[in-house]
């Protein structure tokens, strides 16, 4: 996809959501798309709080079952890395029954997206893609790759080595759920784009993910300028859960007076104080005086 300003969605989008009630940071988010004259749909699994007026909710069983790895109890915000694969698991599902685009939660509007041949995606600062603002047509070669290496109860990474998959074997930690963080998201639409050919549908990587690792701080800091951070070319910024760790670490959850983040949730209506953002608390703040690497 080209970074062209387009006037109308060509896709409904759609995104999913297995956590407790929304924080300021999701409110803003699905916001940046209504208020866009978005088609939006969020899939919960249970009734979820904090949903923006305007929003389509489904039930995600439709889609989806709870996997049998995300073992039921009082807590409401599952595990984060067991989280993180059920939604990759729903993505794939979704993807191939309906054609549509995924969004994260923390992959913010700045304007429509076009997908006019129903591949959508963007690079990393490397040499893969991500999968925060994603769109497969439900035939593509790369989308039955991906569910064919998901179908079973054991998945074996071809990016890891013989050696590593088969001590993991031994162990019986083979399950989607046991793989490293991101093997069934990023990496493994990076491995099945690029076995069909995919990978020539890939946006440039500011595109959609203008701020990445050690840059998300701009997101925080008070005074940045929105051209800083909404480049020219950008459809999307992408937030990225480290963010929310970060304020619910050192900032109780709230996005400092001033900052991007500030501005975008007043621009919106959304007072942050009655949801604040919320995340695994990080180590405390490097003397260095950089945060630590997010995770992409």
């Amino acid at each position: 996809m080209t970074a062209e300003r387009v006037a109308s969605w060509t896709h409904p989008v759609a995104s999913f959501w297995a956590g407790g009630d929304l924080s300021f940071v999701e409110q803003m988010v699905i916001r940046s798309y209504v208020e866009q004259g978005c088609d939006f749909t969020l899939y919960v699994p249970q009734p979820v709080g904090g949903i923006p007026a305007g929003t389509t909710v489904r039930d995600a069983a439709a889609i989806m079952p709870v996997p049998a790895a995300i073992a039921p109890g009082p807590d409401p915000d599952p595990d984060r890395k067991a989280l993180a694969v059920w939604s990759d698991l729903f993505r794939v599902r979704l993807l191939s029954q309906r054609a549509v685009i995924w969004v994260d939660l923390d992959a913010y509007c700045l304007r429509p997206y076009a997908a006019p041949e129903g591949h959508l995606f963007g690079r990393d600062d490397a040499d893969g893609v991500l999968t925060g603002v994603m769109a497969l047509p439900p035939e593509s070669p790369a989308l039955a790759l991906m569910r064919e290496m998901l179908a079973g109860d054991e998945v074996e990474p071809p990016w890891r080595d013989e050696n590593w998959i088969r001590q993991r074997r031994k162990k019986g930690r083979l399950s989607p759920f046991d793989l490293p963080w991101g093997d069934t998201g990023p990496r493994l639409l990076t491995h099945a784009l690029r076995e069909t050919g995919g990978m020539r549908h890939a946006s440039p990587h500011d595109v959609f993910y203008p701020l990445f690792r050690n840059s998300l701080r701009a997101l925080w800091r008070p005074g940045v300028a929105d051209d800083r951070i909404a480049r020219p070319g950008a459809l999307s910024v992408h937030i990225f859960g480290y963010t929310k760790r970060y304020l619910a670490t050192f900032h109780d959850g709230l996005p400092p007076d001033g900052s991007w983040l500030a501005r975008r949730a007043a621009a919106h209506g959304i007072d942050p104080a009655r949801a604040p953002a919320r995340g695994e608390p990080l180590e405390p703040r490097p003397t260095a005086g950089t945060p630590a690497r997010p995770p992409a």
